[in-house]
């Protein structure tokens, strides 16, 4: 390893001294040419031991090797494993978990911390010079072994020179502060080698709440241009919370949802584990705990991950006087920079930094903590929005409180009626959307294209600019198989111009044909070719017949159910959240200031509230429910073959 980081080190160099390309490609002219900087998601960054004269040694955290350190800690933890697997099959879930997280210590203890908030090891992630993590020559010399968040910087490149894209290196067990300090030393380094007078900063993840940091600290300094923070732990993540708090409760499907989203299957797997019980995995999970947190526990940046108000909840976890350094630490930064970071990024964005918020929405942690969330990071701490509990949503008629926007012309409320934006850090500047896992921006088109928007241009200057790029919009990751939108009515929204709702395709793989759409909330029928096959990347219309009532701020919902031909799981559907438009705001129940998220299914309607019950207790009400719906439609399909006379 240190010959070939030597070798590298060599190369980049050497390289370096040729200067920039000449010119961009066509397709960047019309872009900023300030250089972006790339602060990377957690556990991004690879991590090295430092020898005794400073360089780096081996490496002992990243990806490209976790696989490898992986297959030989099976192998030597073999028999504690095995005997741990046999007593699962006898209903304990004790010895396993154990092995697993002993395992787990012995693997990575030296990226232990001690109870100051500091490295056990010197450990270091590779230098932040800028001559050195100029992407072209990590792309030149490594496939994606020693740089983070490759994806995004391989879709960047088609905008922006790749020299003039850096990676940031940062060591992910250390605070938000103290990484932030890291951060403007290197900004000012891409500066003086680039000779620009400022930067651009693309942040993922706990890079965003780096990079939130950083502007919270450095701000007025004035050197970023553009910021984009996307599914940002700006108010930390309630995972750090289920682990440090051993209060895990693992949402298998959410995870295995999330994992066909990230990987863009189109198979739809995770309906079949709401029919499984497997407790078993949370109790596999908890045993682990110990030994995990033997590594991470005492890490800075899980306990910066605190939301802020559970943090000091958690102090009892530890024991308080040898953990004083630590506390201390994250107590200033949850005190001093979380409590205060939206008024710290309205302060920027007046001072001419360009500062935007993109943010996953519309599913649970998967920890288990009942948070709306991308999965990862609860809505309400990535934006700052008012955000009502999961699996419910504001009341009809319900107006936004405005603690920070108080524009009555400014519409902030989600078309889902689960978010009020008008309370979040930057209100305008905030784009959500629904259904986007964490860290998947750039994982469907729509998200990409706001993002390389935001940060390579000035165009989008707030929310209501664009129309094609509403503050709230539905994720369009194929592996949801469908997208659907009424044509003539700005996204989300039902009013007296929706007569036309329109279905895609969104596999790349497969043909689709749609079996049924359904309202629920309205009396709307859909009417068109069902039995078309649509081709990948197809959009089918069907025209809106019914009545839209002369309401607004009232939720309604369209449930399309489909088959994709030759998938394994073919038959599925997909829900989406809508509200109506078109007149007086509905009344508002101040005494019932919540509701269900959803609607109840219409196979309700026609079976017993036991079978009901037990239906949903047996994980089974979903899927009986969309057979229904695919009946419904079916007979629907057949009265059309024989019109009333």
């Amino acid at each position: 390893m240190k010959k070939l980081l030597s070798v590298f080190l060599a190369v980049c160099i050497l390289l370096s001294v040729c200067g920039f390309s000449a010119a961009a490609e066509d397709t960047a002219d019309a872009y900023s040419d300030y250089p972006v900087i790339i602060v990377p998601g957690y556990g991004a960054s690879p991590l090295f031991s430092v020898n005794g004269d400073g360089s780096l040694g081996e490496q002992v955290w990243g990806w490209n090797i976790i696989m490898d350190r992986l297959t030989e800690q099976l192998k030597k933890s073999f028999p504690e494993l095995l005997s741990g697997a046999v007593t699962l099959t006898l209903g304990s879930a004790k010895e396993l978990g154990e092995a697993l997280g002993n395992a787990a210590a012995e693997m990575l203890g030296t990226l232990a911390f001690n109870g100051d908030g500091e490295s056990v090891y010197n450990i270091a992630p590779l230098p932040n010079d800028p001559s050195l993590c100029r992407w072209d020559l990590f792309e030149e010399n490594f496939d994606g072994d020693l740089y983070s968040e490759k994806e995004i910087g391989r879709t960047l490149d088609d905008y922006v020179p790749e020299d003039r894209i850096f990676n940031f290196a940062v060591d992910f067990r250390y605070g938000a502060q103290y990484n932030a300090e890291k951060l403007d030393e290197f900004i000012c380094r891409v500066k003086d080698y680039t000779g620009k007078d400022k930067v651009n900063l693309y942040a993922v993840s706990h890079g965003g709440q780096v990079a939130a940091t950083y502007l919270h600290r450095y701000g007025d300094k004035g050197d970023v241009y553009n910021a984009v923070l996307t599914v940002p732990a700006i108010g930390g993540s309630y995972v750090a919370y289920d682990v440090l708090t051993g209060s895990l409760a693992a949402q298998e499907d959410e995870l295995l949802l999330f994992i066909e989203n990230a990987l863009y299957l189109e198979q739809d797997f995770e309906m079949l584990l709401k029919t499984q019980p497997l407790g078993f995995v949370d109790d596999i999970l908890i045993n682990m705990l110990p030994g995990l947190k033997q590594v991470a526990g005492l890490w800075e940046s899980l306990w910066d991950f605190l939301p802020y108000e559970r943090y000091r909840e958690v102090f009892s976890t530890v024991d308080e006087e040898a953990c004083a350094g630590l506390l201390a630490k994250t107590t200033e930064f949850h005190e001093n920079v979380m409590a205060n970071i939206g008024e710290s990024l309205r302060r920027c964005r007046e001072n001419g930094i360009n500062v935007s918020i993109v943010a996953g929405t519309g599913n649970a942690i998967v920890t288990g903590s009942q948070q709306n969330s991308d999965a990862i990071i609860h809505t309400s701490g990535a934006t700052g929005a008012k955000v009502a509990p999961l699996g419910k949503r504001f009341a009809n008629g319900y107006i936004c409180e405005g603690g920070v926007c108080g524009d009555p012309a400014h519409d902030h409320l989600s078309p889902s009626m689960e978010i009020d934006a008008s309370c979040a850090y930057l209100p305008e500047n905030t784009w959500f959307v629904d259904g986007m896992f964490h860290g998947m921006t750039f994982n469907e088109d729509y998200a990409e294209e706001l993002a390389v928007r935001l940060l390579l241009t000035d165009t989008l200057p707030d929310v209501h600019a664009d129309p094609a790029f509403p503050q709230f919009r539905a994720s369009e990751n194929r592996a949801y198989a469908v997208y659907g939108s009424f044509v003539d009515s700005p996204s989300g929204y039902i009013d007296k111009d929706s007569a036309v709702y329109t279905v895609k395709n969104l596999s790349e793989e497969y043909e689709l044909r749609i079996l049924s759409i359904y309202a629920d909330g309205l009396d709307l029928r859909f009417e068109g070719d069902y039995g078309r096959l649509l081709a990948p990347g197809e959009s089918a219309d069907f025209r809106v017949t019914g009545r839209i009532p002369a309401v607004s701020t009232a939720r309604a919902a369209v449930t399309v159910t489909f088959r994709l031909k030759g998938s394994y799981t073919p038959y599925n559907h997909r829900t989406f959240r809508y509200t109506v438009n078109n007149g007086a705001p509905a009344r508002y129940d101040a005494e019932n200031p919540l509701a269900d998220r959803d609607f109840t299914p219409p196979v309700a309607a026609v079976l017993s509230e036991p079978v009901v019950n037990i239906l949903q207790k047996a994980g089974l009400l979903e899927f009986v429910s969309m057979w229904f719906n695919i009946l419904l439609g079916l007979l629907m399909r057949i009265k059309n073959l024989f019109p009333a006379a």
